[in-house]
């Protein structure tokens, strides 16, 4: 891999982005991936804060862990479909972040996958997704709505800890879980609705929403 005046360089043929393959690489702007990448290894591209948008093609089954964690000049992601993964810590503290596309195809948003993306201000989760991670959108202040689509049953601790700014949830008729601290500090949350098929609601799962 090379980085030519800003634009990182992956050659056709390429099959995987191997574990910290721009990480820390400060002069990256852009990069295209090509469509013989399968997967985004961990740590890919984390710390290129100079990096302002991607585009991964329906190739690539998985991020990987951390793979953009603190891209801070990160404004937009489009996720092709084919993409079934987004691990764990996937866009952490890419604090730019003002919109995400993702497709039918993910099946899993991990573990703080945008933890601290604080100019996050809506999400759109496919149906396609069954569980949302613990602290998966934790911290993004900025965020007013979410749709958790019909098909998700579990939202993880502390999915949307922290975000003050969220004033509409819909939550679906699968859902049967909410785990601890779910909504903790949602302060702008003024109401929710259950649906009956929940048998499970955390300790402080709606702590600190005072509204």
């Amino acid at each position: 891999y090379e980085v030519v005046n800003g634009v990182g360089i992956i050659p056709e043929g390429v099959t995987e982005i191997e574990d910290e393959a721009f990480y820390d690489c400060e002069s990256l702007i852009s990069v295209v991936i090509p469509s013989s990448v399968t997967k985004i290894g961990e740590d890919a591209f984390r710390d290129c804060t100079s990096l302002t948008s991607v585009v991964i093609p329906s190739s690539v089954t998985e991020i990987g862990v951390g793979a953009f964690n603190n891209c801070t000049s990160l404004t937009s992601v489009v996720i092709l479909e084919g993409v079934k993964e987004i691990d764990d810590h996937a866009f952490s503290y890419c604090s730019s972040l003002t919109s995400i596309v993702m497709p039918s195809s993910i099946t899993k948003i991990g573990e703080n996958a945008f933890f601290d993306c604080t100019s996050l201000t809506s999400i759109e989760i496919p149906s396609s997704v069954t569980a949302i991670g613990e602290g998966a959108f934790s911290g993004c202040d900025s965020l007013t709505s979410v749709v958790n689509p019909e098909g998700v049953t579990k939202i993880g601790e502390y999915a949307f800890g922290g975000c003050d700014s969220l004033t509409s949830v819909v939550i679906p008729s699968s859902l049967t879980e909410i785990d601890d601290c779910a909504f903790r500090s949602c302060t702008s949350l003024t109401s929710v609705v259950i649906p009956e098929g929940v048998t499970k609601i955390g300790e402080y799962a709606f702590g600190g929403c005072d509204s």
